[in-house]
Formats: structure tokens, C-alpha cells, sequence
């Protein structure tokens, strides 16, 4: 018998969905998420500045772009106080990122770049000079393999500190949706150490491109880890994010956006899937836009279809769900993680881009979606681009902007430009 004084005992929490090593490595320098405006953005950047050795990088994160108020989201309002400063300023959908021009110089980006990743995109203006915006992995990655990067024990350390304090919130297990890098290795030689204080299930990713032989060795590291993880699935992008026009939407939003996914052959997806669920690996599926959630949906009916295996598939996000959809996940078997950090926080997912009216059409992370479709549900932060554990809330001022207006016949813009959007919390 312990007497604990009053202190209440509760069972402890799994989080469905985090990025240990990949927020470790994201949420480092200047921590941009306390600003509510360009002012203060402009603010903190100069003290930061104030700081740093000559030629120094400055790394920010956390950058809600709501701080813009309508304006394009860009580097310009910081041209002054980053002249010759080499920064990148991750924003907190953790899909994009903003990188000064002394940072794209560095990097030999002056304009734009065709990538495997469909939706990835330096963001031009209508002159074709970059703005500063990188949508997507590809993208960013052009800038930030230029700068200088931490020592593995740096990278091991900010790990060990980031699994600590999810501990300390009540967390004692989480699914780890990515596994680049070092990220096993890592795992490996904190558990051996006694230092790993959670149990995490991992997933490593597939991108588009994959062939045959990485699939192989996606399929072999099925089942491999320690004593408190273990490799148990793949995760995969259908698209990015509405927020910065990356996902993949049935009907583009009001800005003429969303209208792709991120494989460019969606049908490579599908072949992808079914080589996976033949092969008995259960697979994670980011899905943010209807038609994202569709085909993703499709192409697990599929492989179904094509050899019955007791293999239960995912949906990450699902921010946009329409109706006819919802009685598939329960007829499927795929399993529905969901953030309550950033839906309570945040109206219907798709009024600030996509001008449709705010309806359970639109918003599968209204109470009782999960128990209209009776499929199993997790609850998830996505860390780091949502709060961990997932029943923080933001603060109030990160709640979006007002509704943009749907346009009665939203036509596509040129691909040389980008306007502004109301952004939302989203996720990786």
C-alpha cells in the first residue's frame, strides 16, 4: 500500500502519433511561438541576431503563420533585421519553412525546382525570384543540407531531453511516425542505456520513388528493436497540408489550391499498398484532404480485395472526411487517429482555406465522427507540431483567422505565384 497523499493516479498514456527524433532535431534555437505578429517576429529575430557570431545561422520555429494577418507569407518583413543572415524560420506545421535571403544564396536557390514529391515547392513570385516560403520536405531540404548541422551526440542528447519531458507529462508510450537518419540507431543505444523512458512502436517512411529494394528492406525491418521499441509499419504521405495549399482536395480550395497529391502517380500508391499488405506490414497513411482520405481508402480496399490478411491500416489527420466515406473505415477495418490539440482550438479544418461552410462534412474532429463510423479511433498530438501531451491546448491567440470567402469559380493561379491564406494548426 503507497499513500499518495491525495495525488490522483491515472493509467498511462499512449500518444498515437509523434516525431521524436525529427522534432528533437526541428525544435531547436529560436522558439517563434509565443509571437502573435510580424512586430513581435521582427523583435525576436533582431535580439536573436544581436547574439549570433558573424555568419552564423539563425534557426527559429514554431512560427505561426497567422502572425502575417493576410499578407503573403514570406521572408520580406524580415529583409532589414536578416541582411546577411543566413536563418531558416520553421513554421509549425512543420511542412514548410521560411528561409531568409542570405540562407537561399547559400544554397544556390534562386528559383524554381521540379521535385519527386508532387506537392513540394520553392514558392515564387510572379518574376520567378523565391520569396523565402519552401513548401514540403524536398523543398526545404535544399536549404538545410547548407547549414551547419549538430554532432550525433548533440542530436542523441536533444532526443533523450524531448523523450523526458513526454514522460513527465504522463506519456509512457507513443507511436513514432518516422524513422530517418540515425533514428534507430538512437533508439537502440538509449534503450541499452536504460535512457528510454517510453515504449515506441516506429514507422519508418516510404516516399514516392521507392523501388522494389527499398521496399524489400522496409518489409525486413518489420519487427526488429529493443526491449522498449520496436519497427512495426510504414508511414506514408497521400499529401501535405491544407494550410499551405499541399493537400489534396477533391474541389481546390478558394485560393485555386490542393488539387494534388504527393505521389505523382497516385496509382504507384496503390501498388505501393498492396506490396505492403501482402507482405502483412500495416501501413500509416498521412491523408489530410478528401480526396487524399479517398483513394487511400480505395487502394486498402484493393489490396483487401486482392489477398484477405489480418492487417490493420491507418489514416492519419483525416481533416477532411465526406460523408460517404465515414461508414468505410468501419467496413475496412482502417483505424482513425485523430489531435485534439489543434481541433479544439480550431473551427471546421477547411473553412479558412477552402470558403465551404463549417459542417461535420468538413470537420471529422467533431465528437461523436469516431462513433458515427464505429471505427477505432487513437487520440494523437503529431508532435512536434502539436502540443504533447495531446490534451494541451494552444494558446488562444494561434486560433485562426476568419473564413476567406469562397470565390463562386476558384481558377488556378500561376505557378509563379502565391497569396496569402488564414492558416490553422496541422500536422506532419
Amino acid at each position: 500500500m503507497i499513500d499518495l497523499k491525495g495525488a490522483v493516479v491515472t493509467p498511462g498514456l499512449v500518444d498515437g502519433h509523434i516525431h521524436p527524433v525529427t522534432g528533437a532535431e526541428l525544435t531547436h534555437g529560436l522558439d517563434l511561438s509565443g509571437c502573435e505578429n510580424v512586430e513581435h517576429v521582427r523583435a525576436a529575430l533582431a535580439r536573436e541576431v544581436r547574439g549570433l557570431a558573424p555568419g552564423a545561422w539563425l534557426h527559429g520555429w514554431g512560427l505561426d503563420p497567422n502572425v502575417f494577418a493576410g499578407a503573403p507569407v514570406e521572408t520580406a518583413p524580415f529583409d532589414a533585421v536578416l541582411d546577411g543572415v543566413p536563418a531558416l524560420l520553421l513554421l509549425f506545421d512543420a511542412h514548410s519553412m521560411l528561409a531568409s535571403r542570405r540562407a537561399l544564396e547559400l544554397a544556390g536557390v534562386d528559383g524554381p525546382r521540379t521535385f519527386d514529391q508532387a506537392t513540394a515547392e520553392v514558392v515564387c513570385d510572379a518574376e520567378g525570384r523565391p520569396t523565402g516560403l519552401l513548401l514540403e520536405d524536398a523543398a526545404c531540404a535544399l536549404v538545410e543540407r547548407v547549414a551547419p548541422q549538430p554532432t550525433r551526440d548533440e542530436r542523441r542528447d536533444r532526443l533523450a531531453a524531448v523523450l523526458r519531458a513526454m514522460a513527465a507529462t504522463g506519456l509512457t508510450g507513443g507511436h513514432a511516425m518516422d524513422a530517418n537518419g540515425d533514428s534507430l540507431p538512437f533508439y537502440a543505444e538509449l534503450d541499452a542505456a536504460g535512457d528510454l523512458p517510453l515504449r515506441l512502436r516506429v514507422a519508418p517512411w516510404c516516399q514516392p520513388g521507392t523501388d522494389a529494394e527499398g521496399l524489400r528492406a522496409l518489409v525486413a525491418q518489420q519487427g526488429t528493436g529493443g526491449r522498449l521499441w520496436r519497427t512495426d509499419g510504414v508511414k506514408i504521405f497521400m499529401d501535405g497540408t491544407i494550410d499551405n495549399g499541399t493537400a489534396w482536395l477533391e474541389h481546390p480550395d478558394c485560393h485555386g489550391e490542393s488539387r494534388h497529391a504527393f505521389w505523382p502517380d497516385p496509382e504507384e500508391y496503390t501498388r505501393v499498398v498492396g506490396e505492403l499488405h501482402r507482405a502483412g506490414v500495416p501501413i500509416a497513411t498521412h491523408a489530410i484532404g478528401d480526396a487524399a482520405v479517398r483513394h487511400v481508402l480505395d487502394a486498402v480496399e484493393k489490396a483487401q480485395a486482392e489477398e484477405s490478411r489480418p492487417v490493420r491500416h491507418r489514416i492519419e489527420h483525416i481533416e477532411t472526411v465526406p460523408d460517404d466515406t465515414l461508414r468505410r473505415f468501419a467496413d475496412l477495418g482502417v483505424i482513425a487517429p485523430c489531435s485534439p490539440p489543434t481541433a479544439a482550438t480550431s473551427p471546421a479544418p477547411t473553412t479558412p482555406t477552402t470558403g465551404r461552410a463549417a459542417s461535420a462534412r468538413s470537420a471529422p474532429h467533431a465528437p461523436g465522427a469516431a462513433a458515427t463510423c464505429t471505427t477505432p479511433a487513437l487520440s494523437s498530438s503529431s508532435a512536434p507540431t502539436g502540443p504533447s501531451p495531446p490534451t494541451r491546448r494552444r494558446p488562444s491567440w494561434q486560433e485562426p483567422a476568419t473564413a476567406v470567402p469562397a470565390a463562386t469559380s476558384p481558377g488556378p493561379r500561376t505557378a509563379r505565384t502565391r497569396h496569402s491564406r488564414p492558416w490553422r494548426p496541422s500536422r506532419a
